[in-house]
């Protein structure tokens, strides 16, 4: 792990911490799926799904979240791995819905259920939870990615 990689991760960690903890609307958290969508180009699958757990557990420790506050790393591991095969904005966000707004609500159904001993009728409970925030923090970070790539920050 290098320095540059390093210093990305913790500045992404950072920045996804704050933004989510001051960008809230009911049940939403869109500024989360916003990095990880701008962390797909910027950090890769790996160091994007990580950023995202991380940010997740300060949350958590920090803010009061529960648990689920850290689901955020699905939908960055496939908006990740999407980005780094297709070189698509427009793939990689609509991978961090797919990711975060229903891969992510089917994974930590289980843990929800079954370990915090909630009470959740069907696998699919949290996808109109995380669905609308992955949604509108997707579209935004498709407009910053096209921003930040018109004005060549990346190179």
């Amino acid at each position: 792990m290098t320095t540059k990689k390093l210093s990305r991760l913790a500045i992404f960690i950072a920045l996804s911490f704050v933004l989510s903890t001051v960008i809230v609307f009911p049940n939403m958290a869109p500024a989360q799926h916003m990095m990880n969508v701008v962390g797909a180009m910027v950090l890769g699958p790996v160091y994007n799904a990580i950023a995202a757990f991380v940010s997740g557990l300060f949350r958590m420790a920090l803010s009061g979240r529960a648990f689920i506050a850290t689901s955020g790393w699905v939908g960055a591991l496939l908006s990740g791995l999407v980005y780094k095969h297709t070189k698509n904005i427009l793939w990689t966000g609509l991978s961090e819905v797919v990711g975060s707004g229903i891969l992510s609500a089917f994974v930590y159904y289980f843990p929800m259920k079954f370990i915090y001993g909630l009470d959740l009728p069907n696998a699919g409970y949290y996808i109109p939870f995380f669905l609308p925030s992955a949604l509108v923090g997707a579209i935004i970070g498709v407009l910053v990615l096209a921003a930040l790539r018109k004005v060549d920050a990346f190179h």
